[in-house]
């Protein structure tokens, strides 16, 4: 009888200790996953995500260390999404979402600036349409995205100097790569559209420019990351950022070569792009990456309009906000002797 309960004993125990060691490689596994140094990057498909597609092309991140993997998205509120949901790192979202998302109480870090690319995005219409300015296209559907930061733009700067309203121009709420599509089916009479995709439609002869937002906004994308990998890694975000400001330098020093590269890239995902244009479009991308106070001040500005417009009911101080801190790039920056 002492025979059987010493082995049901051994059993009870071995069970429980068995079940305890499972648990704690399952849960000492996750933190491994997460341990495991690999920075997960969001490369956007307008020309803001080029300087991402440069630094894997040519290899800068392999020659700093980084180990990484690259995903695409067509939009920038989707890798803001996917670093609030834990599956992304670092990725490029505009001013707007960003804003936007922290009013939310959301879990994302602005960590440097993209760049500025109010000369990379145009008003543009179909190619035969007699519109020759947008208080031409009154009354006509508008292709944009809902509360990204051409979006805001347009309509907290653009419609007013027209001295126009917002209901003046309905909806098409779609992503950047599905614009032109809309136009050329009829069920947009007008789109706002960024880079490189207008000037392959303009090259196609689709559609044609109105005018950018140079006019109106300073409208820039804001780099962002995760802040438990941001605080558990900070030496990922230093790699990474080694190898991001290398395509800024290539691009500023010859950036002949960063189109050739780039339109490589593009070809090979299907947009047909030319270098014989690319060369040209690749300029017009402005970087200016550090968070100053004209930044934040801009961003609280963002906010009350915002409010505005029903967007957020109230906002944080973004120049104080701990989540806004480009600490990480400021010093690789002045390690490269890089000044922007």
């Amino acid at each position: 009888m002492e025979e059987v309960l010493d082995k049901k004993a051994f059993w009870f125990v071995f069970s429980v200790l068995f079940f305890a060691v499972v648990m704690l490689v399952g849960f000492s596994g996750s933190i491994t996953t997460a341990d495991a140094a690999k920075l997960r990057i969001g490369a956007h498909r307008s020309l803001w995500g080029s300087f991402e597609v440069i630094a894997d092309r040519m290899g800068y991140w392999k020659v700093e260390g980084l180990d990484y993997k690259v995903g695409y998205y067509k939009q920038g509120k989707l890798m803001r999404n996917a670093i609030i949901q834990g599956n992304l790192d670092t990725g490029t979202t505009g001013f707007s979402p960003f804003t936007t998302a922290l009013s939310k109480g959301a879990k994302v870090q602005a960590i440097g600036v993209t760049a500025n690319i109010c000369a990379a995005v145009n008003i543009v219409v179909p190619v035969k349409s007699k519109a020759k300015t947008l208080a031409d296209v009154k009354g006509m559907v508008l292709a944009n995205k809902k509360g990204t930061s051409t979006d805001f733009a347009f309509q907290s700067y653009v419609i007013p100097a027209y001295g126009l309203k917002s209901s003046d121009f309905p909806l098409l709420s779609v992503r950047a790569t599905e614009r032109i599509a809309a136009l050329i089916s009829g069920n947009a009479g007008s789109a706002i559209v960024g880079e490189p995709q207008t000037t392959i439609a303009v090259e196609k002869g689709l559609v044609r420019r109105l005018e950018n937002l140079c006019k109106y906004d300073k409208t820039r994308m804001m780099h962002i990351g995760n802040p438990a990998t941001v605080k558990a890694h900070p030496e990922l975000y230093v790699k990474y950022f080694r190898g991001w400001i290398k395509s800024h330098k290539l691009l500023e020093k010859d950036s002949l070569k960063y189109a050739k590269v780039y339109t490589r890239a593009l070809n090979e995902v299907g947009d047909k792009a030319k270098l014989s244009y690319m060369k040209h479009v690749v300029k017009k991308l402005k970087s200016d990456f550090f968070i100053n106070m004209e930044t934040k001040k801009y961003l609280n500005d963002m906010a009350r309009k915002q409010v505005k417009l029903g967007w957020i009911k109230k906002h944080p101080d973004f120049t104080k906000i701990k989540l806004v801190d480009d600490s990480i790039l400021r010093k690789v920056a002045a390690e490269m002797v890089y000044k922007n």
